[in-house]
């Protein structure tokens, strides 16, 4: 069997997809394209620590690590146990972002703007406080 055709039984079992399912996923030529990059995909980690937190419901602290998959999704294990939703929204288009480097062969660490926060706009401003975190990516086996 063919390195492609493993990958595509490979992401058929993973989704779930029926075969017509995976006929529409095979026809269109950017999912084909990036079948390359999912072992790298798989092997990365995306870290968001927190550079700055005050008044957050969440209790966020300097210093704390929200550590998440290269395929997106929240490396439960490895991060602390209330992870504010306000924030995970921010991090959304970070991670998107940084996944479409991958794809495109890029390093995620060339994003030029890495930083980013809750919504909520502090006391000061009306609101009850605010996170920001600094966006990294890694390789697992490094």
């Amino acid at each position: 069997m063919k390195e492609q055709d493993m990958m595509l039984e490979m992401v058929k079992d993973h989704l779930n997809y029926t075969e017509e399912e995976m006929a529409a996923f095979k026809t269109n030529p950017r999912n084909l394209e990036i079948l390359d990059k999912v072992p790298e995909l798989l092997n990365t980690i995306f870290e968001a620590v927190v550079v700055e937190a005050h008044g957050c419901a969440c209790q966020h602290q300097v210093g704390q690590k929200i550590m998440i998959n290269g395929d997106g999704s929240i490396a439960s294990g490895r991060c602390p146990e209330k992870i504010c939703i306000y924030l995970l929204q921010a991090l959304g288009p970070i991670v998107f972002g940084a996944q479409e480097f991958l794809y495109a062969g890029l390093d995620p660490n060339r994003l030029r703007f890495k930083q980013v926060g809750c919504f909520d706009i502090g006391v000061k401003c009306g609101g009850l406080g605010h996170v920001t975190v600094a966006f990294t990516s890694q390789k697992q086996n490094e």
